[in-house]
């Protein structure tokens, strides 16, 4: 995904600071070059499987087998079978020196393996029985044990903790070739997953190792990478150690199409060799004039409208909605729509407008008029990706702020920004009379 969304989609709540994370070991594949995700290689994917849930993650689940014929390298889905449903689970528990212990607020063991227990009845609620887990009472009889480590894990770096590990080598075994095969013969197991329960300054609260607990069964299920979002359980880093308690609706639609997918199944072929990869032209901008989608994303929770660009993914957020041109994690383009409790834009800007303007080279600010609302365009050059994002404030007048957010690289923006432009003049924000029904009013560009 473009770091522009990535950046834009969390600007508000990030703050500076890598902690707690987790590794996940490599498998046979490691010494290839990884493949990158592409959104091309899921449009075809995507037309062969039209029942897959969107938004998702999928290519991010997948497992590379070596090939040795033409085909070269297979990008395999691997999970457990149906048949191995449920999974035999042993949580072994910590054994928690005096050391590690608060004196003043002591936590018992149980207490954590409490917290693993909910984070497995999370899963299988929230994957609504294609995935199911029973207790065993010896680690002899498991599938999968989780380990309570009452120790700091790894530091791989400087400010980065490790707080969970789940080995991945020989997880997904092929049975016989897979030259031409759009689904090979897979047996997948992980046996195991350590979850440290301690850092450099003690033990952990019981709620952060629920969701380490979480993010470390989510790759026992199935998930060989990580989601690239930070606002989902199966990103990489914590930060500030501020959890993700719950699994997002792309979390959730990620695990449930792996397991409705047929086990084994081919995404792609990759060329054969260590320095294997898929060649991929950059895609084309949009050529002609824009065009908008026919129906209109209606927002009652926050009373505005608007048409997306026609074709562009859309997708509901905690305080607005995003348009995209591609994929929530590979675009070319982003078209993003936030309300926010603000007064006035000063009064915004004296909050976040830090960082606007510190992503990069400031093009423009200027304020204007537009229709009977007041607002400001912001347009800036990033210094990490090279996108223009142009940012557009319009100050209601009754308390709300709406803030627009539009990414494209700087070389498409003559083909991206008529797009963009006509997406935001279709906006019409309702305004509540004292009485009567709601009036539309649009915002009027120029």
């Amino acid at each position: 995904m473009k770091a522009g969304l990535r950046g834009t989609l969390t600007a508000v709540a990030a703050t500076v600071g890598l902690l707690p994370g987790c590794a996940a070991e490599r498998g046979p594949s490691a010494s290839r070059v990884p493949y990158q995700p592409d959104r091309r290689d899921y449009t075809r994917f995507q037309a062969a499987h039209p029942d897959l849930l969107e938004p998702n993650y999928l290519p991010f689940m997948l497992h590379r087998i070596p090939g040795d014929g033409p085909d070269g390298d297979a990008l395999v889905f691997c999970r457990w079978s149906r048949e191995a449903m449920p999974l035999s689970v042993y949580i072994a528990p910590p054994e928690i020196t005096d050391a590690l212990q608060d004196e003043f607020l002591p936590i018992e063991s149980e207490a954590y393996v409490a917290a693993v227990e909910a984070a497995l009845a999370m899963w299988q609620r929230e994957l609504e029985g294609l995935v199911g887990f029973r207790r065993v009472t010896t680690p002899g009889e498991a599938q999968l044990v989780l380990h309570l480590v009452a120790a700091p894990g790894p530091t791989p770096q400087p400010e980065l903790t490790v707080l969970g590990n789940t080995p991945f080598a020989g997880a997904c075994t092929p049975r016989g070739r897979i030259s031409g095969a759009t689904r090979l013969d897979v047996r997948f197991s992980v046996p195991k997953a350590d979850l440290y329960i301690a850092d450099e300054f003690g033990l952990l609260g019981v709620d952060q190792v629920q969701w380490v607990a979480l993010h470390e069964i989510g790759h026992a299920l199935g998930m060989r990478h990580h989601s690239p979002i930070p606002a989902d359980l199966m990103y990489e880093v914590v930060r500030d150690r501020v959890q993700v308690k719950e699994l997002s609706t792309e979390d959730v639609n990620s695990f449930v199409s792996l397991y409705q997918i047929e086990n084994g199944t081919v995404f792609a072929h990759l060329p054969p060799g260590p320095g294997g990869t898929a060649e991929r032209a950059r895609p084309s901008p949009p050529a002609g004039p824009p065009s908008l989608a026919m129906a209109p994303f209606v927002d009652a929770r926050l009373g505005f409208d608007i048409h997306p660009p026609s074709g562009w993914m859309r997708l509901e957020t905690a305080r607005g909605m995003v348009a995209i041109d591609g994929l929530t994690w590979d675009n070319a383009a982003s078209f993003q729509l936030i309300v926010e409790r603000y007064p006035t834009i000063e009064a915004y800007l004296d909050r976040f407008g830090a960082h606007f303007l510190g992503r990069g080279d400031v093009l423009e600010w200027e304020f204007k008029k537009m229709g009977a609302f007041r607002g400001l365009e912001i347009s800036v050059v990033t210094t990490d990706t090279g996108n223009i994002e142009r940012y557009v404030f319009i100050e209601v007048g009754d308390g709300r702020l709406f803030v627009s957010v539009m990414d494209c690289a700087l070389e498409d923006a003559d083909a991206y920004f008529p797009w963009f432009e006509a997406t935001l003049a279709s906006l019409q924000i309702w305004m509540a009379p004292d009485a009567g029904p709601p009036l539309r009013r649009g915002i009027e560009l120029h």
